[in-house]
Protein backbone atom coordinates (compact mmCIF):
# COMPACT_ATOMS: atom_id res chain seq x y z
CA UNK A 1 0.00 0.00 0.00
CA UNK A 2 2.94 2.19 0.94
CA UNK A 3 4.52 1.42 -2.92
CA UNK A 4 1.05 2.34 -3.85
CA UNK A 5 0.73 5.71 -2.54
CA UNK A 6 4.09 6.92 -3.38
CA UNK A 7 3.82 6.05 -7.20
CA UNK A 8 0.44 8.27 -7.09
CA UNK A 9 2.33 10.96 -5.09
CA UNK A 10 4.87 11.28 -7.86
CA UNK A 11 2.37 11.23 -10.24
CA UNK A 12 0.28 14.01 -8.65
CA UNK A 13 3.69 15.83 -8.36
CA UNK A 14 4.72 15.26 -11.96
CA UNK A 15 1.03 16.53 -12.88
CA UNK A 16 0.99 19.83 -10.70
CA UNK A 17 4.46 20.90 -12.07
CA UNK A 18 4.14 22.90 -15.00
CA UNK A 19 6.55 25.49 -14.48
CA UNK A 20 5.59 29.63 -14.65
CA UNK A 21 7.01 29.20 -18.51
CA UNK A 22 9.52 27.46 -20.66
CA UNK A 23 12.58 26.36 -20.22
CA UNK A 24 13.86 27.58 -23.54
CA UNK A 25 14.26 30.41 -25.69
CA UNK A 26 13.79 28.42 -29.13
CA UNK A 27 11.09 25.42 -29.63
CA UNK A 28 13.16 22.61 -30.08
CA UNK A 29 10.63 19.02 -30.27
CA UNK A 30 13.43 17.02 -28.75
CA UNK A 31 13.94 19.22 -25.59
CA UNK A 32 10.17 19.68 -25.19
CA UNK A 33 9.48 15.63 -25.47
CA UNK A 34 11.98 14.72 -22.64
CA UNK A 35 9.87 17.28 -20.37
CA UNK A 36 6.85 15.29 -20.88
CA UNK A 37 5.63 11.68 -20.70
CA UNK A 38 3.00 12.06 -23.21
CA UNK A 39 4.51 12.22 -26.85
CA UNK A 40 3.66 15.38 -29.79
CA UNK A 41 0.20 14.82 -30.58
CA UNK A 42 -1.06 16.09 -34.10
CA UNK A 43 -4.65 15.07 -33.25
CA UNK A 44 -5.00 18.16 -31.07
CA UNK A 45 -5.12 19.81 -34.55
CA UNK A 46 -4.04 22.98 -33.86
CA UNK A 47 -3.85 25.71 -36.93
CA UNK A 48 -2.14 29.15 -36.85
CA UNK A 49 -3.80 32.29 -38.48
CA UNK A 50 -2.70 35.73 -39.49
CA UNK A 51 -2.96 38.47 -41.71
CA UNK A 52 -0.64 37.51 -45.52
CA UNK A 53 1.40 41.05 -44.48
CA UNK A 54 2.75 43.67 -41.78
CA UNK A 55 3.69 47.32 -41.93
CA UNK A 56 7.41 47.60 -40.54
CA UNK A 57 6.85 50.34 -37.86
CA UNK A 58 2.90 49.91 -38.45
CA UNK A 59 0.16 48.63 -36.30
CA UNK A 60 0.02 45.44 -34.01
CA UNK A 61 -1.84 42.39 -36.16
CA UNK A 62 -3.66 39.41 -34.68
CA UNK A 63 -1.93 35.93 -34.49
CA UNK A 64 -4.33 33.30 -33.86
CA UNK A 65 -3.98 29.78 -32.89
CA UNK A 66 -7.01 27.31 -33.11
CA UNK A 67 -7.82 23.92 -32.03
CA UNK A 68 -7.94 21.56 -29.35
CA UNK A 69 -5.94 22.94 -26.25
CA UNK A 70 -4.66 20.97 -23.46
CA UNK A 71 -6.41 21.48 -19.85
CA UNK A 72 -3.91 23.29 -18.70
CA UNK A 73 -1.19 24.39 -21.12
CA UNK A 74 2.02 26.31 -21.76
CA UNK A 75 3.33 28.38 -24.14
CA UNK A 76 6.43 29.42 -26.24
CA UNK A 77 6.09 31.53 -29.18
CA UNK A 78 8.81 33.98 -31.31
CA UNK A 79 8.52 35.43 -34.94
CA UNK A 80 11.93 35.13 -36.89
CA UNK A 81 12.84 36.67 -39.68
CA UNK A 82 12.95 34.05 -43.16
CA UNK A 83 10.40 31.69 -44.25
CA UNK A 84 11.67 28.52 -42.29
CA UNK A 85 10.05 27.24 -39.01
CA UNK A 86 12.41 27.32 -36.30
CA UNK A 87 11.74 23.39 -35.52
CA UNK A 88 12.66 22.40 -38.54
CA UNK A 89 16.23 23.79 -37.87
CA UNK A 90 16.36 22.94 -34.39
CA UNK A 91 15.31 19.33 -35.09
CA UNK A 92 18.36 18.57 -37.18
CA UNK A 93 21.94 17.79 -36.02
CA UNK A 94 23.02 20.43 -34.40
CA UNK A 95 19.71 21.42 -32.34
CA UNK A 96 18.82 24.36 -30.68
CA UNK A 97 22.23 25.75 -32.20
CA UNK A 98 21.00 25.73 -35.17
CA UNK A 99 17.93 27.69 -34.42
CA UNK A 100 17.45 31.16 -35.73
CA UNK A 101 19.16 33.74 -33.25
CA UNK A 102 17.25 36.74 -33.55
CA UNK A 103 13.11 36.88 -32.69
CA UNK A 104 11.59 40.29 -33.83
CA UNK A 105 8.64 42.72 -33.21
CA UNK A 106 7.17 42.08 -29.41
CA UNK A 107 3.59 40.80 -28.42
CA UNK A 108 3.45 43.89 -26.63
CA UNK A 109 -0.12 42.86 -24.67
CA UNK A 110 0.47 39.43 -23.81
CA UNK A 111 0.54 39.97 -20.40
CA UNK A 112 -3.01 40.51 -20.45
CA UNK A 113 -3.64 36.97 -20.99
CA UNK A 114 -1.30 35.84 -18.51
CA UNK A 115 1.56 35.39 -20.81
CA UNK A 116 5.36 37.25 -20.00
CA UNK A 117 8.43 37.78 -21.71
CA UNK A 118 10.84 35.03 -21.61
CA UNK A 119 13.36 35.19 -19.33
CA UNK A 120 16.32 37.55 -20.41
CA UNK A 121 18.98 34.62 -18.91
CA UNK A 122 17.14 31.68 -20.99
CA UNK A 123 17.44 33.53 -23.97
CA UNK A 124 21.23 34.84 -23.33
CA UNK A 125 22.24 31.10 -22.89
CA UNK A 126 20.83 30.54 -26.20
CA UNK A 127 22.40 33.26 -28.17
CA UNK A 128 18.97 34.90 -29.02
CA UNK A 129 18.75 38.50 -29.46
CA UNK A 130 15.16 39.83 -28.88
CA UNK A 131 14.26 43.27 -30.51
CA UNK A 132 12.33 43.83 -27.36
CA UNK A 133 11.60 42.01 -24.24
CA UNK A 134 8.64 40.82 -25.53
CA UNK A 135 10.10 39.22 -28.51
CA UNK A 136 9.78 36.12 -26.83
CA UNK A 137 7.09 35.02 -24.52
CA UNK A 138 5.95 32.27 -22.27
CA UNK A 139 3.74 31.59 -19.79
CA UNK A 140 3.24 32.96 -16.20
CA UNK A 141 1.41 29.70 -14.98
CA UNK A 142 -0.47 27.38 -16.17
CA UNK A 143 -2.89 28.71 -18.91
CA UNK A 144 -6.66 27.50 -18.62
CA UNK A 145 -6.76 25.83 -21.87
CA UNK A 146 -10.59 24.59 -21.77
CA UNK A 147 -10.95 26.58 -25.42
CA UNK A 148 -10.24 26.32 -29.22
CA UNK A 149 -8.99 29.85 -29.83
CA UNK A 150 -6.27 32.71 -28.79
CA UNK A 151 -5.63 35.23 -30.16
CA UNK A 152 -2.42 37.36 -29.43
CA UNK A 153 -1.09 40.71 -30.91
CA UNK A 154 1.95 40.79 -32.78
CA UNK A 155 3.33 44.68 -33.35
CA UNK A 156 6.14 44.42 -36.19
CA UNK A 157 9.75 45.44 -35.79
CA UNK A 158 10.31 49.20 -36.91
CA UNK A 159 12.67 48.37 -39.74
CA UNK A 160 11.57 45.98 -42.64
CA UNK A 161 12.84 42.48 -41.67
CA UNK A 162 11.06 40.85 -44.87
CA UNK A 163 9.08 37.90 -44.89
CA UNK A 164 8.83 36.64 -40.88
CA UNK A 165 7.62 32.89 -39.69
CA UNK A 166 5.48 32.60 -36.19
CA UNK A 167 6.93 29.69 -34.34
CA UNK A 168 4.68 28.72 -31.42
CA UNK A 169 4.68 25.28 -29.07
CA UNK A 170 1.66 24.79 -26.84
CA UNK A 171 1.84 21.87 -24.06
CA UNK A 172 -0.18 20.79 -21.56
CA UNK A 173 1.69 19.36 -17.98
CA UNK A 174 3.92 16.31 -18.27
CA UNK A 175 1.51 13.66 -18.34
CA UNK A 176 -0.77 15.76 -21.27
CA UNK A 177 0.50 15.80 -24.92
CA UNK A 178 2.41 18.78 -26.75
CA UNK A 179 1.90 20.44 -30.35
CA UNK A 180 4.53 22.21 -32.26
CA UNK A 181 2.33 24.18 -34.54
CA UNK A 182 3.08 24.69 -38.53
CA UNK A 183 3.96 28.20 -38.71
CA UNK A 184 2.66 30.76 -41.08
CA UNK A 185 4.56 33.38 -42.86
CA UNK A 186 3.61 36.89 -43.17
CA UNK A 187 5.44 39.25 -46.05
CA UNK A 188 6.15 42.62 -45.70
CA UNK A 189 4.58 45.55 -47.56
CA UNK A 190 8.21 46.98 -48.05
CA UNK A 191 8.99 43.02 -49.74
CA UNK A 192 11.85 40.54 -49.10
CA UNK A 193 15.24 41.84 -47.86
CA UNK A 194 18.75 40.53 -49.06
CA UNK A 195 19.14 37.02 -48.99
CA UNK A 196 15.55 35.61 -48.12
CA UNK A 197 13.42 33.56 -50.81
CA UNK A 198 9.66 32.81 -51.19
CA UNK A 199 10.58 28.86 -50.38
CA UNK A 200 9.04 28.44 -47.48
CA UNK A 201 9.28 25.15 -45.15
CA UNK A 202 6.96 24.70 -42.24
CA UNK A 203 6.70 21.51 -40.17
CA UNK A 204 4.40 18.33 -41.02
CA UNK A 205 1.42 17.56 -38.79
CA UNK A 206 2.49 15.28 -35.85
CA UNK A 207 1.10 12.15 -36.12
CA UNK A 208 -1.83 11.36 -33.85
CA UNK A 209 -0.88 10.23 -30.26
CA UNK A 210 -1.12 6.48 -29.69
CA UNK A 211 -1.03 4.61 -26.31
CA UNK A 212 2.24 2.58 -27.79
CA UNK A 213 3.66 6.05 -28.06
CA UNK A 214 2.94 7.02 -24.88
CA UNK A 215 4.02 4.15 -22.76
CA UNK A 216 7.04 4.53 -25.04
CA UNK A 217 7.86 7.90 -23.96
CA UNK A 218 6.31 7.57 -20.85
CA UNK A 219 9.51 4.78 -20.11
CA UNK A 220 11.86 6.61 -20.97
CA UNK A 221 11.43 9.95 -19.61
CA UNK A 222 9.64 8.72 -16.25
CA UNK A 223 13.12 8.30 -14.33
CA UNK A 224 14.19 11.87 -15.60
CA UNK A 225 11.20 13.60 -14.86
CA UNK A 226 10.59 12.66 -11.11
CA UNK A 227 14.37 12.91 -10.40
CA UNK A 228 14.69 16.73 -11.85
CA UNK A 229 10.92 17.72 -10.72
CA UNK A 230 10.54 17.72 -14.28
CA UNK A 231 13.43 19.55 -16.38
CA UNK A 232 10.55 22.31 -16.95
CA UNK A 233 10.63 23.20 -13.01
CA UNK A 234 14.29 24.42 -13.50
CA UNK A 235 12.88 27.50 -15.25
CA UNK A 236 10.68 28.33 -12.32
CA UNK A 237 13.94 28.95 -10.06
CA UNK A 238 15.54 30.97 -12.76
CA UNK A 239 12.62 32.99 -13.33
CA UNK A 240 11.98 33.15 -9.61
CA UNK A 241 15.54 33.16 -8.15
CA UNK A 242 18.12 34.17 -11.32
CA UNK A 243 16.78 37.01 -12.81
CA UNK A 244 15.35 39.56 -10.75
CA UNK A 245 15.34 41.98 -13.94
CA UNK A 246 13.03 39.90 -15.60
CA UNK A 247 10.51 39.14 -12.53
CA UNK A 248 10.15 43.14 -11.87
CA UNK A 249 9.22 43.85 -15.80
CA UNK A 250 6.66 41.21 -15.41
CA UNK A 251 5.14 42.88 -12.27
CA UNK A 252 5.35 45.96 -13.22
CA UNK A 253 3.90 45.10 -17.04
CA UNK A 254 1.45 43.00 -15.94
CA UNK A 255 -0.23 45.55 -13.36
CA UNK A 256 0.17 48.48 -15.65
CA UNK A 257 -0.67 46.47 -18.81
CA UNK A 258 -4.06 45.61 -16.60
CA UNK A 259 -4.91 48.93 -15.55
CA UNK A 260 -4.40 50.27 -18.93
CA UNK A 261 -6.37 47.52 -20.62
CA UNK A 262 -9.59 47.96 -18.23
CA UNK A 263 -9.13 52.28 -19.05
CA UNK A 264 -9.09 51.24 -22.74
CA UNK A 265 -12.41 48.58 -22.01
CA UNK A 266 -14.13 51.32 -20.01
CA UNK A 267 -13.43 54.56 -22.47
CA UNK A 268 -13.80 52.33 -25.61
CA UNK A 269 -10.54 53.43 -26.66
CA UNK A 270 -8.39 51.90 -29.43
CA UNK A 271 -4.95 52.15 -28.37
CA UNK A 272 -2.38 53.20 -31.20
CA UNK A 273 0.34 50.61 -31.11
CA UNK A 274 3.69 52.05 -30.91
CA UNK A 275 6.35 50.24 -33.29
CA UNK A 276 8.90 47.58 -32.08
CA UNK A 277 12.40 49.66 -31.57
CA UNK A 278 15.39 47.17 -31.36
CA UNK A 279 17.08 48.05 -27.76
CA UNK A 280 20.24 48.46 -29.71
CA UNK A 281 18.45 52.11 -31.70
CA UNK A 282 17.40 53.09 -28.21
CA UNK A 283 20.29 54.25 -27.29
Amino acid sequence: MHSILSILTIFATIASALPTGAPRCKITEKIISQGHLATQNGAMGLTLTAPPTYTPGGPAIPITITGSFPVDMGILGYVTPGGIQDSMLTGGPEGPAAGVSRHVGGFMDAMLQGIRPQTQSTCDAQNVVNDVPESTITHMAPLLGLRNTMTLMWTPPATNEGVVTVNMVIAGNVLEPYMVVPSVQIMSTDGLVQGQSMNFKNANVAAPLNPLSYMANAATNLVPNVLELPGTVVDDVNTLLGDGEATTHTAGNLAGGMAKGMANKILGMKRDEAPVVPRAAQK
